[in-house]
Formats: structure tokens, sequence, C-alpha cells
């Protein structure tokens, strides 16, 4: 009796595509259905209404103005463009300018029911990354970023250098119960319009700052603030308030240890011996209270 038309060897080659060209069509025009979708997506998104919608989440979450120069709308809904600044939101002064930015959305959160976007903006050199989820999560970091801004428009003080490192977890906006951690270190540092007490056309020189701030809502515990370097050198805690409407606002609670740093004119140095008390060390016991704009020293 003979069998083999009932049991069939299968060719080594075949699989179940092979054996089912069905399957093979479907997913051929699954994949087609997918490339059409995200062309048509590209093709239907006005650049001049992504950009608008971008510049809105930001200055509704930041205490902003956003100005961004025309952009190009890439492949996967990517907004990038060149030339753009951000400044206060009450006032005209440039906190930074943007040389080029890129902005696309978050394709992992929407696969975990979190969408958001994320982005890099570059200036001078430096760059910083941002994700933003709906959820309000916010995660920046930064590299060897410029920055100079105002402290006080009324004094004239600015302060200026580098963000050399910066890494930044929080929520956007603040709510009471966020929880937050930054962690950021500055270069080449200087408070200018304080050139009366060092004698330096270019302002008090702090060198290099290191800053680690942990917070729950508006209300920050400065666990380490660390100024070596310059013309000054600075060790303190304390706490920090924070005015989301004005940071400038925000109020500080610092203790200090000051002491002068290395530099020829004895002015400063002739000053922190005034202020404070004594420490065995050698520098002074500092109370530093009032607003970024207006502190005061006890």
């Amino acid at each position: 009796m003979r069998f083999t038309k009932y049991f069939r060897t299968r060719p080594s080659g075949e699989t179940p595509v092979v054996r089912n060209p069905l399957l093979l069509f479907r997913a051929a025009g699954f994949i087609l259905f997918l490339l059409g979708l995200l062309c048509g997506v590209y093709l239907a998104f006005p650049d001049a209404v992504l950009r608008q919608r971008l510049v809105y989440e930001l200055e509704a979450r930041f205490p902003i103005r956003v100005d961004l120069a025309d952009a190009s709308l890439r492949p996967l809904i990517t907004l990038t463009g060149e030339k753009g600044s951000i400044r206060y939101r009450d006032r005209p002064e440039t906190i930074g300018t943007i040389e080029r930015f890129r902005f696309s959305p978050f394709w992992t959160g929407i696969f975990t029911g979190d969408p958001g976007i994320k982005g890099k903006l570059s200036a001078a050199g430096g760059e910083l990354a941002l994700r933003w989820q709906r959820s309000g999560t916010l995660a920046m970091s930064a590299t060897a970023l410029p920055f100079n801004f105002p402290l006080s428009t009324s004094s004239g003080t600015r302060f200026a250098g580098i963000l050399a490192t910066g890494q930044v977890m929080s929520a956007a906006p603040l709510q009471k119960g966020t929880k937050s951690l930054i962690d950021i270190r500055f270069e080449q540092v200087v408070l200018q319009g304080l050139e009366a007490l060092t004698g330096d056309a270019a302002g008090l020189r702090l060198g290099k700052m290191s800053l680690r701030m942990s917070g729950e809502g508006t209300v920050f515990t400065i666990d380490r603030l660390e100024v070596t370097g310059g013309d000054v050198v600075v060790y303190g805690k304390g706490t920090l308030m924070l005015v989301m409407e004005n940071p400038q606002n925000s109020h500080i609670n610092l203790n200090l240890s000051v002491r002068a740093g290395n530099q020829k004119d004895p002015t400063l140095a002739n000053f922190i011996q005034l202020a404070g008390t004594p420490l065995s060390d050698g520098s002074r016991s500092l109370h530093l209270t009032g607003t970024l704009a207006n502190p005061m020293i006890r």
C-alpha cells in the first residue's frame, strides 16, 4: 500500500508566508497604509500652525515669551528652524537667543498613554534638551549654554556666564505636590554691575558655581550652593520660595559662609570683614534674605 499522496514532505525553504501568499499581501498593504498615513499627516499640517501651537504650549507653561522664526516641517512631524528668542513675560529683556531649534512628538509616550513633545535648542555651541508630557512631567538638560540676564532692572545687575551642565526633573506647570530636582553647574560666572566692589570693569567674578535644589511645589530646599575660583568663596544652604509669575521676586533665605578669593583690590575683602560673624576658618557667616532682585545681608 502507498501512502505518499497522504504524507508529503515539506520543502526545506517553505514558510507560512510562502504557503499563504494572502498573508504577505496583507502585511504589505498594512505597511503601505502606514506610509500613506504618515505622508498625509506630513502634507496636511501647515508649518505655521504647528509653530504657533508650539509657542502657545511653551508660553502657557512657563513665564516667558517665545519668538520663533519661520520653521519647516520634516518627516515624522518634526518641526525645525533657525533663529528665535526667549523673553520675560512682562518685560522686553531677552533671556536668551536661539540659533537652531528642533521639536517632535514624544513617540514613546503615545504607547504609554502619556504623549508629549521633545525638543532641542542650540545657541553659541551650547544645547538645551527638553521633554514635556501631557501629565506635566518635565525633564531638561543643558550643556555649554551661555547666558546673560538681569537680576534687577533697577540696579542694572546681571548674571552672566556659561551653564556647563544642568539637569532638571520637575513638572510644568508646577502643582502643589510636584516633586522637583535641580542640579546645575556654572562656569565663568560674573555678576555685572558690581564693579565698585572689585575695581574690575567685568564686575564681581564668581568663577565656578554649583547649585543643587530639591523641592515640592514652589518651595525649594537649597541642598548645596558652592562658589569657587573667583573673587569670593561661598558655601551655603537654605530655601527658595519660587514666584512663577516673576522669578525675580522669588524669596530666598540662605545661610552662607563667605571669604574673599584671590584678588588684588582689597575693597571686597574689607567689605566682607564688616559683615556677619567670624568663623574659625577665617570666613564670615552671613544670612541672606529678601528676593532675587533685592537681596539683603544680615
